[in-house]
């Protein structure tokens, strides 16, 4: 019965409470706001997340794509949702 009490719940947020977070860096590097999810259709799992950033900005992060004014992310980058999405640098 103990072991029930030291297993943490897992929180559920939706995607309408998500969507447009700001985006940072574990360094507190403001990226810019969340955009989309990009998910594999044959495994449901997320793959990347698509942060909107201002075009004039020269952004990078470690495995991460530009695509016009979108920066996809890897989900496996992602440390947290909280307040802020946080992602490894």
């Amino acid at each position: 019965m103990e072991n029930k009490k030291n297993i943490q719940k897992r929180e559920e947020k939706l995607w309408s409470e998500v969507k447009n977070y700001q985006v940072a860096t574990n360094n507190a590097r403001i990226l810019g706001v969340l955009d989309e999810l990009i998910i594999n259709d044959k495994t449901g799992k997320i793959v990347d997340i698509a942060i909107k950033v201002q075009e004039d900005r020269n952004i990078h992060v470690k495995g991460a794509k530009r695509n016009g004014d979108l920066l996809l992310v890897p989900f496996s980058r992602v440390e947290k949702v909280g307040e802020f999405i946080i992602v490894t640098e």
